[in-house]
Parts: C-alpha cells; structure tokens; sequence
C-alpha cells in the first residue's frame, strides 16, 4: 500500500463522506418547521425526530463490528447510504407523526451503518505509518459538509420550496453511493467478531471526552434551527449570504491555519481551549446582537468548531490500542451526533415557548461548561488513560 494519503481510492471516500454529510444537512434546519406545517403538528413534536434519529444510530451500534466483518465492508456503506437517501424522498409522503419518527429512525440506522462502514474503509485504504492524518482527513471531510450542507440547505430555501430541496439532497447522496461504488477495496478475511460487541460502536476509555464533544456539539445544534432560516442572513455589498455560509468561511480559515499555528502535541490541548473560547464568544456575541445574522458571530464559530473537532479526533485515537482506532472514530462521531441532535430538539423545543435570546443563552451554557469540564477534568483524565 502506498504511504501517499491522496490516493484515488481514499480521495473517493473522503468525497463520499463529504457528500453524506452535504445530504443529511441540508434539511436539518428546514425539516421540523415543514414537517409541523404539513402534520399541523407543533415544532416540538416534529423537532423529536433528531432524538428518534440518534436513536437509530444507538440501537444498530453494538451491531456494528459484527457487519462490517460479516459482510463486504464495501456493500454495507454502499447500500445503508441508498437506503438513507432513498428515505429522503420519503418525507414528501409523510402523513402522520408516527411515520415521520419512524423514518428518521429508520435513516438513523443506515447512517450509523454507512459512516461506520466508511471510517472502516478509509482506515483500510491508508498506510499504517498515516492512519492518524487519514483519520483527520477523513473527519474533516465530515465536518466541511455539515458546514456546506447547512450553507447549500439555507441559500436554496431563499429560492425553492421543500420537494426542491428533497430532490437536491436525493441527488447528492446518490452522487455519494456512485463514488464508494467506485473504490477498490483490498481484501480482508473475517476474523469472527461477535455479534453484538462495543467494538467500532464506542470506545470505554473515551467517555469523558465523549460527554465533552456532546456538550461542544450541542452549541452548534442549538443554533442551527435559530441561525439557518431565510431571515437570517448577512450582506455584504450588498450580496444575501447565509449565516452558515460565513460559518463555513471561518471553519476553512481555521483548517489552514492549523496547519501552522500550535502543532506541537503540548499545544493540542490550548486549541481546544481557544476554539471553546471563540465558540463562546460567537454565542455571547448573538446574544448581544439579536435575532440579525452577525458576520464576527458567524466567523468565531465556524473557527471554534474547526479548531476543536480534530483536537477531539486525535484525543480519541490516543486513548484506544490500534486495533480500536475505527471505534475511535466512531466514538467521535456518536458523540458529535448525540450532541448536535440534542441541541437542535432543545431549539425547537425552546422555540415555542421563549424568544431566540434564551436558545442563545442555552448555547452560552453548553460553553461554558464544556470549558470548565475540559479544562477541570478532561485533561487530567486524558493525560491518566493514554495508551499512545
């Protein structure tokens, strides 16, 4: 195997991540209001789906280990992305509440499956000696398409109704399938994992972390129901952007700044405290501005969630042996999830009851504490439990 990282093969299943990630978070931020309007149901009982969502993920994790080794690790991504994309047009026919938290469900599972299958992909299609920058590589393509998916979700909702955007997400994740379809997968024997396992569903070392991530996670979740509508935009000479465009702005200059600024393993973790501290700052600075979409806002997050996320990444892998590095992964990306939807069930929630300053407020919280908790307990936890 070569020790180059951009291979063709894993150069597709970065692109087939990112365009995962792009087709299930387009329509987060549009989902529950159209939902409840269709169902003439309230935002509360439509936002529940994000919960009934990680549910899926849950009930499939112990699963996991078992089906990528079982089967074609190759097939299982390929076919749970079909399946979860295919239930994408499903919401056009949604007609009770019921469906609509069985449906979710149901694309909860086939994303665990598909981004599991993919972590376990990607590590199979990088050298040994570069799996840890392949690991970031690989999460960072996540990462650019929650952003540019919730960009692309809230530009087109300015232009076109729900079945458009439907389509669109459909198409990008059919996109998605056609490039793991295209990716040479070398052989791997079984080696008879067990059927129901924490193997490549969560790492036991990894739970303070992970309780961390889900508090850092929640900021952005909380936000994106708020911060993700038409009304919501910043212009600039008199271009309409969206917030989540500027967002996305400041996760890329943070992803080539880190290139340079604070790479020493000690430093890891003051990228993390100052990527919790722009994050809170970008929170405290909506809470100030209102409702109005706020370009240094928008800016601060989007550097916050790209300095800390891979910070957290390496974190994971440094506390598992290297066979669990794919659990590692996996971890990561459950407690990303877990707090992501936590955070935009309590928005929707919040939303019926208390204008936007208290969802901010809430978003300030989860700050905080996700410093204090960090800086108070994670550290000295990690610097205790690390096996590399």
């Amino acid at each position: 195997m070569s020790n180059k990282l951009w291979t063709p093969p894993f150069t597709r299943i970065c692109v087939a991540n990112l365009l995962l990630f792009i087709s299930l978070y387009m329509l987060l931020p549009v989902i529950p209001a159209m939902m409840a309007e269709r169902l003439q149901a309230s935002v509360q009982q439509t936002g529940v789906i994000f919960m009934f969502f990680t549910l899926g993920m849950l009930l499939v994790g112990p699963f996991y280990a078992y089906l990528v080794d079982a089967y074609k690790r190759k097939q299982v991504c390929a076919l749970s992305l079909l399946v979860m994309t295919a239930g994408t047009l499903g919401y056009d026919y949604i007609e009770s509440t019921w469906q609509l938290w069985a449906l979710a469900l149901v694309q909860g599972i086939c994303f665990g499956m598909a981004t599991t299958a993919g972590i376990t992909l990607a590590i199979d299609l990088t050298n040994s000696t570069i799996r840890s920058t392949g690991n970031i590589a690989f999460a960072w393509a996540a990462r650019l398409g929650m952003v540019a998916g919730i960009a692309l979700g809230a530009w087109l909702w300015q232009y076109h109704d729900f079945h458009v955007l439907l389509k669109i997400s459909a198409g990008i994740g059919f996109a998605g399938v056609f490039f793991i379809l295209l990716i040479p997968v070398p052989f791997r024997a079984p080696i008879g994992t067990q059927l129901c396992s924490c193997d490549r569903f969560f790492l036991p070392l990894g739970w303070l972390p992970a309780l961390n991530l889900i508090l850092v996670a929640f900021i952005p979740g909380v936000l994106l129901p708020t911060l993700s509508n038409a009304s919501d935009i910043i212009y600039i000479q008199g271009l309409s952007i969206p917030f989540y465009a500027i967002v996305g702005v400041g996760f890329a200059v943070a992803a080539i700044l880190g290139c340079y600024i604070l790479r020493t393993e000690k430093r890891s973790k003051w990228r993390i405290i100052i990527g919790l501290l722009l994050m809170i700052a970008s929170t405290a600075q909506l809470l100030m501005a209102g409702e109005n979409g706020n370009l240094v806002a928008a800016l601060l997050l989007g550097a916050g969630i790209g300095l800390v996320t891979p910070e957290f990444l390496l974190m994971f892998v440094k506390l598992s042996q290297h066979c669990q590095r794919g659990t590692a992964n996996t971890t990561h990306l459950l407690a990303w999830e877990l707090g992501i939807s936590g955070g935009i069930a309590t928005a929707c929630w919040l939303s019926a009851h208390h204008p936007s300053e208290v969802i901010f407020q809430a978003g300030l919280c989860a700050g905080v504490l996700a410093l204090v908790l960090f800086i108070g307990t994670t550290v000295p936890y990690f610097c205790r439990k690390r096996v590399r």
